[in-house]
């Protein structure tokens, strides 16, 4: 259920997780899910199915963006901005951005924009999950996109692992050297709570995780 407390904003749950309330009701569980595919679908896919104008770098107007799924979708009759901005910013993920009235998605692209304007990383490591087929050809090739724009990375190993696990039972874990990276000029931004993305990555700053740090990274979860 997606909520809003009048003091503490939007939130997810039955009531307010900083003051205990019970705010006003946005969103069911069903209408939240049925909302947060077709917003994926829309801002990281397929714009021009429901005749969206998107910029450059994925921005979409969200007035634009409602009265589209409106005359897209049935039952959406009741759809204003607040559902919109409630949902991209209690997002789990980080997933979305909400500014002066546009939204976008932030990574998971397969349609080409340049979100160069996304915060650049702060962080040194980072991490990429793989099969075990995979890893010595991208520890000799480096990492290209696949099905999506850009490269995805996660800030640790335990999220890389989570992220592995939709692929593989076992995930093999690289890590990339993002210090000397960045030092080289690569431009890596940090598009989600913790996702990272990329153009892509050479060789050079690939080497493989050891196994008993992955394997103690498990046991802690």
């Amino acid at each position: 259920m997606l909520s809003e407390c009048e003091e503490h904003g939007y939130y997810r749950g039955e009531s307010c997780p900083v003051c205990g309330k019970e705010g006003k009701f946005l969103m069911n569980e069903r209408e939240l899910e049925s909302l947060s595919r077709i917003l994926a679908g829309a801002l990281r896919h397929f714009p021009d199915k429901l005749g969206l104008m998107m910029d450059g770098k994925g921005w979409v107007d969200i007035e634009e963006l409602i009265h589209s799924i409106g005359e897209g979708r049935s039952g959406f009759d009741w759809l204003r901005a607040k559902h919109i901005e409630a949902l991209a910013m209690t997002d789990s993920r980080g997933r979305y951005q909400i500014d002066g009235g546009m939204v976008r998605a932030t990574y998971g692209h397969t349609i080409d924009i340049t979100p160069d304007d996304l915060p650049l990383a702060d962080i040194d490591e980072f991490f990429y999950p793989v099969t075990e087929e995979e890893a010595d050809i991208i520890i000799e090739g480096g990492l290209h996109p696949t099905d999506r724009k850009r490269v995805h990375l996660s800030g640790s190993i335990e999220k890389a692992i989570e992220a592995g696990h939709v692929r593989t039972e076992n995930p093999q874990i690289l890590r990339i050297d993002g210090k000397k990276a960045k030092k080289d000029g690569m431009k890596i931004y940090h598009a989600g709570k913790d996702v990272y993305i990329t153009d892509e990555i050479d060789a050079k700053y690939i080497s493989k995780v050891k196994e008993k740090k992955t394997q103690k990274t498990k046991k802690k979860d």
